[in-house]
C-alpha cells in the first residue's frame, strides 16, 4: 500500500439488493456505484457496489447491510481494495468471498504459499461470521 492509497471493503450485489438493503438501514443510495447508469433504468439487477469505509458509509452500516443480504440468501462478492485516495481507482484487489476455486487457489498455492494460506483463512473466517449471522437471523 502507498501513501496515498487506503484499503476498502467492497460488497458487490444487484442494484436492486443494494438499494433495498440500504434503505433497510437508512443508508443514503447515493452510496451505491452504479458502473452502467445508463443501463439502469432497463434493468435495476445490473451490478452495483459499495465501498467502506467511505463517506457515505460506516462500518455499523456496512455490516448492516450485509447482514441483510444474508437474511435474504442474495448472492454478492466481497474484496478488499487498495484505493488512490486522489482519484478513487482501484489499484489491487483481493476476493474474498466467494471462496477462490480450487483450480485457482492451487494455482495460488504454487506462486505463493503464504498469501495462499492467508485467502484461505480470510475465506473460514467471512463464512464462520456468515453463518453466525444466519443462525441469529433464523433463530
Amino acid at each position: 500500500m502507498t501513501q496515498d492509497s487506503t484499503i476498502a471493503w467492497r460488497l458487490t450485489a444487484s442494484y436492486r439488493n443494494l438499494r433495498q438493503a440500504a434503505r433497510l438501514v437508512d443508508l443514503d443510495v447515493n452510496a451505491l456505484v452504479i458502473e452502467d447508469a445508463a443501463g439502469l433504468a432497463a434493468n435495476d439487477a445490473i451490478p452495483a457496489s459499495l465501498d467502506c469505509p467511505s463517506y457515505f458509509c460506516d462500518k455499523a452500516q456496512f455490516i448492516l447491510i450485509l447482514s441483510e443480504l444474508v437474511r435474504d440468501g442474495v448472492r454478492f462478492d466481497i474484496a478488499l481494495h487498495e484505493i488512490e485516495a486522489g482519484s478513487g481507482t482501484s489499484l489491487a484487489y483481493a476476493t474474498l468471498h466467494p471462496r477462490l476455486d480450487e483450480r485457482t487457489l492451487a494455482l495460488l498455492r504454487s506462486l505463493d504459499p503464504a498469501t495462499a494460506a492467508q485467502m484461505t483463512a480470510m475465506n473460514d473466517s467471512i463464512e464462520a461470521v456468515f453463518e453466525r449471522l444466519r443462525q441469529q437471523i433464523t433463530g
